[in-house]
């Protein structure tokens, strides 16, 4: 979905737009951590400060006239708060090296997402031939079943196997 929301606000703007958000938001949920609130209304003041952030920042953008930065309106609130959530949490857990290991992860799959969306040659297969789709999808679920042991199992039992 962030990738989506790159498509509309175009990638730099959305990088930018999305640090600032996550940033502000992981300011304001810090505050929020020492409340001791129960996880809904957490969530719920979280998604309501990523509409005041968003509506903030939009308001800013119109009023210097920077018309890029009024198209950050296109992202999903809700996973901008679920995100602000999970490295809060991780940050507390983890530390703040975690956070930023995890969140450039997720930037980097949403800007290679972005990527192949904006491809001309990806838009013509996947619009085009919509079968692809299941292809795609047989490919994620059998991506999701492989765990990685299996090939460093084959190179850890050789010796047992022998000359074969």
């Amino acid at each position: 979905l962030i990738a989506l929301a790159f498509i509309q606000t175009t990638l730099l703007t959305g990088l930018i737009g999305f640090l600032l958000i996550v940033a502000f938001g992981l300011m304001i949920r810090s505050y929020l951590s020492t409340l001791n609130l129960l996880l809904i209304s957490r969530i719920s003041a979280v998604i309501i400060v990523v509409i005041f952030i968003i509506g903030l920042f939009t308001l800013i953008s119109y009023k210097l006239g920077l018309s890029e930065g009024l198209t950050i309106t296109f992202f999903p609130m809700i996973i901008l708060a679920w995100t602000i959530e999970r490295m809060s949490i991780l940050w507390e857990e983890e530390g703040p090296k975690k956070v930023f290991a995890s969140g450039g992860g997720s930037l980097f799959v949403a800007t290679l997402a972005y990527l192949a969306m904006d491809n001309i040659w990806i838009q013509h297969w996947v619009y085009n031939f919509l079968g692809i789709h299941l292809v795609i999808l047989a490919l994620v679920l059998i991506m999701g079943q492989y765990t990685g042991y299996r090939l460093t199992e084959l190179k850890r039992f050789k010796p047992l196997a022998g000359d074969k």
